[in-house]
């Protein structure tokens, strides 16, 4: 995983400041029609004709897979899950799940407008759906998105990704396009990069979940920064105590890499803060 690879960081700097409301007035969504890569893959009958697929959609293969259509035992793996009777069996029940996707649309429809009333020259990139059998989740570019539906079929599907509990938690539906946002948060997102502080790497990150707070204005903020509604309140009510630790401990211009993933780096909880903060 890379870019595609769900994080969300440095809670306390914007605790309050995701719970704002755009004020701008109401615009009209951008219209979007999610590319169905789902269904087509499972039409596929043969290691050849994949291969042509995969040869004609390069974009897929080595941005979603870093892969080449010509690798062969890449593609007889891709036809090994398609084909296999459990991912099919798993692919109904997602599909079934889902629907028709026109509410994914819509929620990207409206983003993407919201986008643009602030950054005009934002065009809306190209939506695809897939299925990965678990293998991969979701990758955001200024093109094209490749969502694996799969990956965020929620806490009742038959099959999850092999992440942590506390990373798993964000792989629902609900978490899709605040995710999506806080990735393309990254192209308007200025930071100087001579600053290796943890302060400015706060900064960088409570700038993406506001981004993200803006663009969508009436989301729970628990969904942009991935908390569950028991740790949001727990960070709220302990904010004071987070801060004093920072400052107390002089951290705020500390620029040792391991140090830093402490408090920004995925990890179930920060144990030297307190024994009930979450990470």
């Amino acid at each position: 995983m890379s870019k595609n690879v769900i994080y969300l960081f440095a809670i306390c700097l914007i605790i309050n400041s995701c719970g704002s409301k755009n004020s701008e007035a109401e615009v009209n969504p951008e219209s979007i029609e999610i590319v169905r890569l789902d269904q087509h893959l499972f039409e596929i009958k043969s290691t050849d004709e994949l291969q042509t697929f995969l040869t004609d959609n390069p974009a897929y293969t080595r941005s979603f897979y870093r892969a080449f259509a010509e690798d062969t035992a890449f593609v007889n793996h891709l036809f090994y899950i398609y084909n296999h009777p459990d991912s099919k069996k798993f692919y109904e029940e997602m599909a079934a799940s889902y629907g028709d996707l026109s509410n994914l649309e819509n929620e990207l429809g409206e983003a993407f407008a919201n986008i643009k009333t602030q950054f005009p020259d934002f065009k809306a990139p190209k939506v695809v759906a897939t299925f990965t059998g678990l293998e991969n989740d979701l990758y955001v570019s200024d093109s094209v998105i490749y969502i694996a539906l799969e990956a965020f079929a929620g806490k009742t599907a038959t099959y999850r990704p092999q992440q942590p509990d506390y990373i798993l938690e964000r792989y629902q539906k609900e978490y899709i396009v605040p995710t999506i946002i806080r990735f393309i948060s990254d192209k308007y997102n200025i930071s100087d990069e001579s600053d290796n502080s943890l302060l400015n790497d706060m900064l960088y990150f409570g700038k993406a979940f506001e981004f993200t707070a803006s663009i969508l204005p009436d989301i729970d903020k628990n969904l942009i920064i991935a908390y569950p509604d028991s740790s949001m309140r727990k960070v709220e009510a302990a904010q004071g105590i987070i801060w004093a630790y920072f400052l107390d401990n002089q951290l705020l211009y500390e620029q040792n890499t391991r140090v830093k993933e402490r408090y920004i780096g995925e990890r179930p909880g920060v144990p030297e803060i307190g024994p009930a903060c979450p990470g």
